[in-house]
C-alpha cells in the first residue's frame, strides 16, 4: 500500500467524521427547536441577509464544486463532493436555527444551542433599550442564578439587537412580562460600551 492511498484514505475517513458529526450538530438543533414551548416570535439575526454567513458562503461552494463535477462527470470524486454538501446543508441548518432569536413565554433565547445566551424573565433586574437605524438595540442586565452558590447573585448582560419590523411587538411582549417591575430607560442618552 502506498504512502497517497493511505493519505487518500486517512482523508475521506476524517471527511466522513466531520460529515458524521455535522449531522448530528444539526439533528441537535433541529431537536432544541422542536423541544422550544410558547414561542411568540422570532426573528434570523444572521449577518448576510439574516442567514449565516460562513456556512451559506460553505454551502454556495459546495454547490458550485458538486455542479462543476456533475457537468465534467468526474465520476471518483461523486462520494466526496457529497459528503462536503451534506456538511455545508448540516451546518447550513444547525447555523440558521442557532442564528435565530426566539422570544417565548418563559424567556429570550438568543442561541437555541448555547444555554449562557438564554434567560428567563423573572432574571432580569435592568434594561435599556437604544433606537438604531434599522432596530433597536436591547441591553439586558439579569441575576445569574445558574450557580451553586445562592448567595451569587451575580449580574450578567445579554446585548440584543430587535429588527424595525418586530420592535413594536417585542415591546409589548417586555412590557407584559417585565414592565409591572421595571420600565425601559429610552429617552436618556446612555453608552452600552461604558455600561461594561
Amino acid at each position: 500500500m502506498s504512502i497517497i492511498t493511505e493519505i487518500h484514505s486517512l482523508f475521506v475517513l476524517l471527511l466522513a467524521l466531520f460529515t458524521l458529526a455535522a449531522t448530528f450538530l444539526a439533528l441537535y438543533s433541529i431537536s432544541n427547536a422542536i423541544r422550544l414551548r410558547n414561542v411568540r416570535m422570532s426573528w434570523n439575526s444572521g449577518k448576510l441577509a439574516g442567514y449565516p454567513l460562513f456556512s451559506t458562503l460553505f454551502l454556495s461552494s459546495a454547490a458550485v464544486i458538486t455542479g462543476v463535477s456533475l457537468m465534467y462527470e468526474l465520476n471518483q470524486y461523486y462520494t466526496i463532493f457529497a459528503c462536503y454538501s451534506w456538511m455545508g446543508v448540516s451546518w447550513w441548518i444547525s447555523s440558521y436555527i442557532a442564528s435565530k432569536t426566539y422570544i417565548t413565554d418563559h424567556g429570550i433565547v438568543k442561541n437555541i444551542n448555547d444555554p449562557s445566551q438564554t434567560i428567563a424573565w423573572h432574571q432580569i433586574c435592568d434594561y435599556v433599550e437604544r433606537p438604531k437605524s434599522r432596530g433597536s438595540d436591547y441591553l439586558f442586565m439579569y441575576q445569574n442564578l445558574n450557580g451553586e452558590d445562592e448567595t451569587d447573585r451575580s449580574v450578567t448582560r445579554l446585548e440584543l439587537f430587535v429588527p424595525d419590523r418586530r420592535v413594536d411587538k417585542f415591546e409589548k411582549i417586555v412590557s407584559l412580562k417585565v414592565g409591572k417591575y421595571l420600565s425601559s430607560v429610552s429617552d436618556i442618552p446612555i453608552d452600552i460600551e461604558t455600561l461594561e
